[in-house]
């Protein structure tokens, strides 16, 4: 079946007809779970998108799952370099990096060379994850949206120096 979807792509790109990505024929990595285990030798030095998620129910803790766990998507992103933005991501310094190293999250990847492609398949993934949200949750998309960002910090205002006298210097300067 795979191979007669590839015939039509290939005609209908031989005759001009250029349809974006779907997002939903992207081939995933596994899950794999973020720990002190975590091997960054998985993950490809290439473009594409990664999706990181918490394990809310773990594998076999409920019968109606299956016997599978159950995640919770906490980011959709694309990068350039997937090793390296999974590297900045799970950094010390960044906000999420604790959640992540917690070892309940887990980190899915996959490879999308063409720049609009990703940028395509990221929004179309990021909005189903906030219409998700909304149905989950119960709250309207109005109530789901990005907050305003922050205005930028002010800088601080310096002290100007009047009828001071700077500090003497030390002997030998």
């Amino acid at each position: 079946m795979e191979g007669i979807t590839r015939l039509v792509d290939l005609s209908m790109a031989r005759y001009g007809y250029e349809f974006g990505v779907d997002h939903r024929r992207l081939q995933w990595s596994p899950w794999l779970r973020c720990d002190n285990g975590f091997d960054f030798r998985l993950v490809p030095s290439a473009a594409g998108i990664f999706t990181f998620a918490e394990e809310i129910v773990p594998a076999g803790e409920l019968g109606m799952t299956g016997g599978k766990r159950m995640l919770a998507v906490l980011r959709i992103a694309e990068a350039e370099d997937l090793c390296l933005a999974l590297a900045r991501q799970m950094a010390p310094k960044d906000p999420l990096s604790s959640r992540l190293w917690s070892g309940r999250c887990f980190v899915r990847f996959a490879k999308v060379a063409e720049a609009s492609h990703r940028l395509e398949a990221c929004k179309a993934l990021n909005q189903w994850l906030a219409t998700s949200a909304g149905t989950a949750s119960g709250l309207g998309a109005e109530f789901l949206a990005e907050p305003d960002p922050m205005p930028p910090p002010q800088p601080e205002q310096t002290k100007q120096l009047t009828d001071t006298k700077a500090p003497a210097l030390p002997a030998g300067f």
